[in-house]
């Protein structure tokens, strides 16, 4: 007699699924530690099984971690060099992927070097991350890329804003003058900024604080660290589609992207800003049909935040939640539905499933998309830590000084201000958000 057929339960469908492991752990005071990048690094190492991993058992589909950048590291550096202490208010710092041909990598720093010295900008030095390469598996190594960072002094920019944009046009005007190049495709930034540096590569995620020594050195310290752990289902793994990308560390897949990349492409002849000050076709294209969904998102992403926005509002924007007919909203919070309203015929919707984590370096946040079928928990803890993670009990924690717990539900966010030290939940990233403007007169 066969069994009686049981009916699938959703959360056992739903917890079969793959999905990349991400996370994050902020300090309120903002106060940079060694220890944060060490949890970040201890938490990542438990995601392992959330990973792709390739024949050769080493290499991974990729992970890598955000932070904030570690000054006194560099300036350790900068002393052994002779160098000046670097100033931290005006110096980008390039996290640069080169070609692995000696000539050709030497060729792509000139044109780097040459873009930046045509825009003004002083270049300081380049630095020879320092890894250990027997820890890299088989396939990771054949495509390993160099390593190097670039130090670049700001000096015609005071306000932090645009000295990032400033950073953020001189790496789309490399792109333009290296496009030709035959390693153009084996150039790339991690990141390049005065507030945040990312640590990546096609490495396992126990790998990647034992390839990149600098995530071992006490020196590195950050006030808060974005981790990710790649399983890849749509594009095969490469050194730079590994996450966090420039802003984002996306868990899920778009899939509304084809769409959402030839609205884009549409979009590019009319997009304007005064922040750009004239300057908005030498940072186009906006998308890129070659890269990744989770790359075009966090370039979109970039391009609004670039704009003027602040890193909750373009979520919002590019990821808004199911708004209409929604209780709450309608009763408490109409503002919000007039800001999706507003935004909704400037900006298709990013659909996922997708967790997202983002951080500009000021502000760290997670939000996941309306689908909601990513978990997401956070805890806050009494000694001023937030930890955001897709998994419960990746770092050991003193149940004892949690002093809030919760989950993200469909189209929810939470935002952590490290400048103030707030935590915004939900209904209150929303509302500051959509009060900044009166997008309900704005629609009328």
């Amino acid at each position: 007699e066969k069994p009686a057929q049981k009916a699938a339960d959703l959360n056992e469908i739903l917890s079969e699924r793959g999905a990349c492991g991400v996370g994050f752990v902020a300090n309120l005071k903002n106060e940079p530690s060694f220890n944060i990048v060490r949890d970040a690094l201890v938490a990542l190492g438990c995601m392992e099984h959330r990973g792709g991993c390739g024949a050769d058992n080493d290499s991974g589909d990729g992970s890598g971690l955000m932070s904030g950048i570690p000054w006194d590291l560099f300036n350790d550096w900068a002393n052994k060099q002779g160098l000046a202490p670097l100033d931290r208010t005006n110096t980008g710092v390039g996290m640069v992927f080169l070609p692995q041909d000696e000539n050709s990598m030497e060729e792509a720093k000139a044109v780097v070097a040459k873009v930046f010295t045509d825009e003004g900008l002083e270049v300081l030095g380049w630095r020879t991350v320092p890894f250990n390469v027997s820890v890299v598996g088989r396939y990771a190594k054949e495509t390993m890329p160099n390593i190097q960072q670039i130090f670049v002094k700001v000096a015609k920019e005071d306000n932090a804003d645009d000295i990032e944009r400033e950073l953020y046009i001189c790496r789309k005007l490399i792109e333009r003058a290296t496009k030709s190049a035959s390693w153009a495709d084996e150039l790339y930034f991690c990141s390049l900024s005065s507030r945040t540096i990312v640590y990546k590569g096609m490495l396992r995620s126990e790998i990647l604080g034992q390839f990149y020594l600098d995530l071992q050195n006490e020196l590195y310290k950050s006030p808060f660290a974005i981790y990710h752990r790649r399983y890849s289902t749509n594009t095969s793994p490469r050194w730079p589609l590994a996450q966090p990308m420039r802003l984002l560390g996306h868990n899920g897949e778009i899939n509304t992207i084809q769409g959402n990349l030839n609205w884009m492409r549409s979009r590019e002849a009319t997009l304007q800003s005064p922040v750009w000050r004239g300057r908005e076709h030498e940072i186009r294209p906006f998308g890129d049909p070659k890269a990744s969904d989770s790359a075009n998102l966090d370039s979109t992403a970039e391009l609004l935040l670039r704009s003027g926005r602040s890193p909750a509002e373009a979520m919002m924007i590019l990821v808004p939640e199911a708004y209409k007919n929604h209780p709450t909203l309608s009763i408490k919070y109409p503002e919000v539905i007039d800001f999706y309203d507003y935004y909704k015929g400037q900006m298709e919707a990013w659909d996922g499933p997708a967790l997202l984590l983002f951080s500009d370096g000021r502000t760290v946040g997670a939000c996941l998309d309306r689908n909601g079928l990513r978990p997401a928990r956070y805890w806050r803890t009494s000694d001023d830590f937030v930890y955001v993670a897709s998994e419960v009990g990746v770092i050991p924690m003193d149940e004892s000084k949690v002093v809030m717990k919760g989950r993200l539900g469909p189209g929810m966010m939470i935002t952590v201000d490290l400048q103030t030290g707030q935590v915004l939940e939900n209904t209150e990233v929303k509302k500051s958000v959509a009060s900044a403007n009166p997008y309900g007169s704005w629609l009328q």
